[in-house]
């Protein structure tokens, strides 16, 4: 009986190698003056905070294949999960400053974009490149070679360190990495290092637009305003924006366009699951949600979910369809169980047997090992002795077309583990498309038979899924046998599968997707509408055709190229706004349109509100004018008294205007002249006019308003998050102030009782209009300190004291905090600086040696909890060397400690991707790793990246490889 896993979605030990090597990386919450345009979403903060810097995949000129959004509640360190700590390191913060995390990994691998949102101040690493216009930072902050844009929001800043670029505000960041170069179609490549800080800074900068409202974002776009404000709530969400192109073409039906996940416990916990958990899926059919059958879709969830769903509801609206599954925990995949075997798996194409080998490593007791053999267990046929060491293999004969696994399970733990996969032969096929007959051909081009039985070719498009070419499949593949599959046309595909029962990950023999070239459109400041070709292949230019409300434009890909090779671009300038623009490719014998988007303005418009008048002042930042009766200025989705027309004839540069708005408003400037109204840019008023005291003995929290101007009480709704871990969803949200107060003025407070130390008393502006409603959490004051203090380690280059700075967001006594050095306490505490906390405070520490354990307590509430702790990391440095094998595509990775500080050996630990899966430590024989010592790594295949990480949680150094060298 197989007994395989379901965990097909961020595996324990691939989630720390992911977020070691920066390939996940998320976000925190946003409390800064110079706050982004608000998201026109309903969406709670701090997700929605994360989500404001990152763009649309089109932003970018790419797609994503997922992007991952997670609520952090964490005290320290250990309570993170691998994401998450992986951005505490990439951004230099400390654990309890995270409130949420968004994490995206393009289709095109290469690069990396993370955000986060909490409670910390604008980070400055690095060289800094630019700063948004209205920074009101003083000029000796200002480097004078920098850049002042309105395409940052005001007080945000880009900056890059060699290795990532950064924009951050207070409270928001977003960093892009890259080890390689811009996403470009295959077969071209720029490797440069030019190139590739070109293209981190490029990213950077469009997370800076996102963040000011000047380019798409991800949460606002189709996938993202359907399945957000359903599963924002959630404490993790998975967004798959293109189904096809994402982690999980195999288990994906072509008929699903887009699909997103709301979990509701860590997909990590869900192996250690007692009971069941609920889970939430939202699937954007390509059609008619009609055509996806209750089958296809619990398919698609079972193969998707790392739980085993064992109910499920499902339902249909809008064009979506819903579903609520009950999951419990699968049979649990446990690498840490199993024997720390490295195994390699190799097809000998002329014996026609494939071999695993054991090449480092633990013994694996034999009867703890599985054989599988194209669906059949074979490990008593093929297994010889008591156990698999080092030196041994394992030989089976497979013939040419076979799919074989080797894995460890233990069935008394229900867990496993898999060693080795391999499906043969995948070089012995051949695919060819022709687009005009609309076919696909499927040749065998081995030297010798072989036996077809266990496949079938599965064609499916338009009319379902459909079994076909029997002739190809029903028995023995002859050398120059084929079959042709009929009516495949662009969107369809066809896969050569196995057709047998297999150990999960199973997957495809051949895979192939009839796809049409990708072209954008985008709208632009500088250029108006543009047009950019993105396909994967070299096409003739006159095949492609521009229209605008179906008329050819005045410009032509074929003016100015014979042949479009990738990233060619048009710019057609501004085109009338609310007309359609389409691109036709014309290469099939019926024209196609590959790409149509309605000409909207490329304007933006910031926003400042001055508490003291009650006024927020509008200013045009970019792109084109606009008449002023097209623009409606909204509060709280209802028009404001003044409107744009009033005070303007048309809203261009440098124009601006100000209208009254009463504070702790969602606001927002919108034109209206088109199918829809498209945002230009928005705020939230008075978004930090509430501050927080809490009284430990009573568990009572004091909420008071401290706003410039009197405000509505019904705007604010209060919501407590329990300790039992159901938080986010914010249903139980109450109009406590409007029941203490008529109307706010500074210094009203309400009292939320009963308030435990492990909750947190959430406060949002909340917004109804006609067709629903708005929530923006603008605060979380939780009973114990969330974030406590952070440390500053100082500037490594000249010595400087460490110091502690207080991010609290609750009001503390500072005789409750006290101060550890490795232990004991500090000469000084924060009581000998202040009686009261309130937020900024500072305290230094003097200079501490590398290794020191700073740590925090907070003595109230009837037990000690450590709120901040923090080592000082040592500085130590590493050399990182590959040497590929002469007759192999694998090779060895030597780390060398090359200098600076001797560390324990039991602290270090170095990961190679894709080789170790995980930590592997530098030599477990070893007490101390110092300059000289060095240890090898055994890879299978060519490495991406190369990390060196003390205390299991902070990367000493990195070393991409340049996977074209």
């Amino acid at each position: 009986m197989v007994r395989p896993s379901r965990r097909g979605f961020l595996g324990g030990s691939a989630l720390t190698l992911a977020a070691l090597t920066g390939v996940l990386n998320p976000e925190t919450d946003a409390q800064s003056s110079g706050r982004p345009t608000d998201l026109d979403l309903d969406m709670s903060g701090p997700l929605a905070d994360a989500f404001l810097p990152v763009p649309a995949g089109d932003a970018l000129s790419t797609t994503y294949a997922t992007v991952i959004a997670e609520r952090i509640d964490a005290d320290a360190a250990e309570d993170l999960s691998y994401r998450a700590r992986s951005v505490t390191e990439r951004l230099d913060i400390d654990a309890d400053e995270l409130a949420a995390t968004v994490a995206v990994t393009p289709s095109e691998r290469g690069f990396q974009l993370l955000a986060a949102a909490g409670g910390f101040d604008r980070l400055d690493h690095g060289e800094t490149i630019a700063v948004g216009e209205g920074d009101g930072a003083s000029n000796d902050d200002i480097p004078t070679e920098a850049e002042t844009t309105d395409k940052l929001p005001a007080g945000w800043r880009l900056t890059d360190d060699g290795e990532t670029a950064f924009v951050t505000g207070e409270g928001v960041a977003a960093a892009a990495t890259g080890n390689e170069s811009p996403p470009s179609p295959r077969g071209r490549s720029d490797t440069s290092g030019d190139a590739t800080t070109d293209w981190r800074l490029e990213a950077a900068r469009a997370a800076g637009r996102a963040a000011a409202g000047e380019a798409d974002r991800v949460a606002e776009s189709p996938l993202g305003t359907a399945a957000l404000p359903r599963l924002g709530g959630f404490e993790t969400v998975l967004l798959v924006p293109d189904a096809a192109g994402g982690p999980f073409p195999p288990a994906v039906p072509d008929d699903v366009d887009a699909f997103a996940v709301g979990f509701e416990t860590d997909p990590d916990d869900l192996r250690d699951l007692d009971g069941t958990a609920e889970n939430a899926y939202v699937i954007r059919p390509a059609a008619d949600a009609r055509g996806l059958d209750d089958e296809t879709i619990e398919r698609l969830v079972s193969s998707v979910d790392p739980a085993v769903p064992v109910e499920m509801e499902v339902t249909r609206t809008d064009g979506l369809v819903l579903v609520d599954a009950v999951v419990e925990a699968p049979p649990e995949l446990d690498r840490e169980a199993s024997p720390d075997a490295g195994v390699r798996s190799q097809f000998d194409r002329a014996a026609g047997t494939v071999t695993f080998e054991h090449v480092e490593g633990e013994p694996v007791p034999a009867d703890e090992l599985e054989v599988w053999h194209d669906g059949e267990e074979v490990s008593d046929a093929v297994l010889d002795g008591e156990e698999f060491t080092a030196g041994d293999e394992i030989a089976i004969e497979t013939g040419l077309i076979a799919t074989v696994t080797l894995r460890w399970f233990d069935p008394d733990a229900n867990v496993y583990d898999t060693y080795a996969r391999e499906r043969v032969d995948r070089e012995a096929f051949a695919v060819d498309y022709d687009m005009s007959a609309e076919t696909v051909e499927l040749g065998y081009e081995a030297e010798r038979p072989a036996d077809a039985h266990t496949l079938r070719l599965v064609h499916r498009g338009e009319d379902g899924v459909q079994t076909v070419g029997d002739e190809l499949t029903d028995g023995t593949l002859e050398p120059d046998d084929a079959v042709t599959v009929e009516d495949v046309s662009i969107g369809d595909s066809v896969q050569l599968e196995f057709d047998v029962e297999q150990p999960r990950g199973g997957g495809s023999l051949v895979h192939y997707r009839a796809r049409p070239p990708r072209v954008w459109i985008h709208s632009r400041p500088e250029e108006g509408t543009t047009v950019q070709y993105n396909g994967e292949e070299s096409r003739p230019a006159d095949a492609f055709v521009t229209l605008n409300d179906g008329e050819p434009t005045d410009v032509q890909f074929a003016d100015e190229h014979d042949t479009l090779s990738g990233d060619e671009e048009l710019v057609l300038g501004d085109l009338p706004l609310g007309s359609t623009v389409a691109v036709e490719w014309r290469e099939p014998d019926e024209p196609t349109v590959i790409a149509e988007e309605e000409v909207v303005p490329n304007t933006r418009a910031s926003m400042e509100y001055d508490p003291d008048a009650g006024e927020i002042t509008v200013q045009h930042r970019s792109g084109r004018a606009l008449p002023a009766s097209e623009l409606e200025l909204q509060a709280g989705r209802t028009p404001t008294d003044v409107q744009p027309a009033d005070e303007l004839d048309e809203f261009g540069p440098d124009d601006s205007f100000s209208a009254p708005v009463p504070p702790l408003s969602r606001v927002r400037l919108v034109w209206t002249g088109g199918d829809r109204d498209h945002h230009l840019g928005g705020a939230t008023t008075a978004g930090d006019a509430v501050a927080a005291t809490y009284d430990v003995d009573a568990e009572a929290m004091t909420i008071e308003y401290v706003g410039e101007q009197p405000a509505d009480p019904d705007r604010l709704r209060v919501s407590v998050n329990g300790a039992d871990g159901s938080r986010g969803r914010e249903r139980d949200q109450e109009p406590a102030f409007a029941v203490e107060h008529d109307e706010l003025t500074a210094g009203d407070t309400i009292t939320v009782d009963d308030v435990g130390l492990d909750e947190t008393v959430i406060v949002s502006v909340h917004t109804e209009f006609e067709n629903g409603s708005a929530t923006s959490s603008v605060a979380h004051f939780s009973g114990t300190p969330r974030r406590g203090f952070v440390v500053d380690d100082g500037d490594d280059d000249e010595a400087s004291a460490t110091t502690l700075r207080y991010v609290g967001e609750v009001r503390r006594d500072a005789d409750a905090f006290r101060v550890l050095i490795d232990g004991e306490p500090a000469p000084d505490q924060p009581a000998d600086e202040t009686d009261r906390l309130t937020g900024g405070e500072t305290l230094s520490l003097g200079d501490l040696s590398a290794g020191t354990t700073v740590a925090v307590e907070w003595t109230a509430g009837g037990e000690t909890r450590t709120v901040t702790e923090h080592v000082i990391p040592p500085q130590a440095t590493f050399e990182v060397a590959y040497e590929p094998a002469d007759d192999a595509e694998g090779g060895v990775v030597t780390v060398s400690h090359v200098g600076g500080d001797t560390l324990d050996a039991d602290r270090v630990d170095v990961v190679v991707e894709p080789a170790t899966e995980g930590l592997r430590p530098w030599d477990p024989d070893a007490d101390e790793v110092a300059a000289g010592d060095e240890m090898s790594v055994t890879v299978d295949t060519r490495p991406e990246m190369a990390v060196v990480v003390f205390n299991e949680s902070e990367a000493l150094h990195r070393e991409p490889f340049d996977q074209d060298g």
